[in-house]
């Protein structure tokens, strides 16, 4: 009875999302007048097995190969239809987390506040949120704490002068960002910086008396209310 090549995979799963995944791979030899490959399975026969090391990247050139050859052969579709890179099943079958979820249980933030002490405007910033979110029971890391910290979470604070040119008055703004390093759930091999906390303020044209820390005043109330809000028993 005539037989061909038929290739099947299974994946060892990592112990979370990696860079690389282990892959087993059978060669195994099925009847040739089987109607579709995968049923004729228990009647196959064992001809090779091994185990390789991918990155996310390298898995999708090798099962893009397969699906090439599967094609040439005339392999049903229907059969190499779930030839594709495994998902990492601890980020894929996570729902999404409501908006404030990411401050719950903070580790701490660094907190560069070089720029905002040697600004005329800001001097003063970096010393006015350290008091009021140190209170609030934010934890501000030293840099080699911030090392040793899954996800590196960092604060910011950005001031934008006001501008005008033209009879074009550009208001200032103020913001304050929360950022951490995320893996792609799309591709875990790939680490990205994002924001999981922003709030700005720009300035109030109609009010002569509101200046930057008005604007720095209402952005840390916003934070504290959110860190509240997440972060209470009930």
């Amino acid at each position: 009875m005539a037989s061909f090549l038929g290739l099947i995979l299974s994946l060892m799963l990592p112990r979370f999302a990696v860079a690389e995944d282990w892959l087993l791979v059978e060669t195994r030899k099925v009847p040739g007048d089987c109607a579709h490959p995968l049923i004729c399975l228990p009647k196959s026969e064992l001809a090779s097995r091994h185990l390789m090391k991918l990155t996310r990247k390298n898995q999708n050139s090798f099962f893009g190969f397969l699906k090439s050859v599967a094609s040439i052969s005339g392999i049903p579709n229907a059969a190499v239809a779930g030839l594709h890179p495994p998902e990492p099943e601890a980020l894929h079958k996570l729902e999404l987390a409501p908006k404030l979820r990411p401050l719950v249980d903070h580790p701490g933030v660094y907190f560069d506040t070089v720029k905002l002490d040697e600004g005329e405007v800001t001097a003063e910033f970096s010393a006015y949120i350290k008091q009021r979110l140190s209170a609030l029971g934010l934890k501000f890391l030293t840099k080699e704490e911030w090392e040793a910290t899954p996800g590196k979470p960092t604060l910011s604070i950005r001031y934008a002068a006001r501008l005008e040119s033209a009879g074009c008055i550009v208001p200032f703004t103020v913001s304050m960002t929360l950022k951490e390093e995320v893996v792609l759930v799309r591709d875990p091999s790939l680490k990205i910086s994002t924001t999981i906390w922003n709030y700005s303020r720009r300035q109030n044209l109609a009010s002569t008396n509101y200046g930057p820390t008005n604007s720095l005043w209402e952005i840390v109330e916003k934070f504290e209310k959110d860190w509240r809000k997440a972060n209470s028993a009930g």
